[in-house]
């Protein structure tokens, strides 16, 4: 399951992210990593990209990103 398949307002504990180079990077500086916490605050119209919240961190990212963060 990923953070996409989560409907808006659901939370769920990170298990894994499959993302290489610069976004991985960038997710790690955010502290968006595995055992932490992430909730779907909201969805793009024609849910394209996703709004989620990580502790202080509120990130919008697209559907092929939120797609490879496996949540559980």
């Amino acid at each position: 399951m990923s953070v996409y398949d989560l409907k808006a307002g659901e939370s769920a504990e990170i298990i894994n992210i499959n993302i290489t180079g610069g976004a991985s990077a960038r997710l790690k500086s955010l502290g968006i990593i595995a055992g932490k916490r992430v909730t779907v605050l909201a969805f793009s119209l024609f849910k394209s990209s996703v709004l989620i919240g990580c502790g202080a961190v509120r990130l919008g990212i697209r559907k092929s990103l939120a797609q490879l963060i496996e949540v559980g």
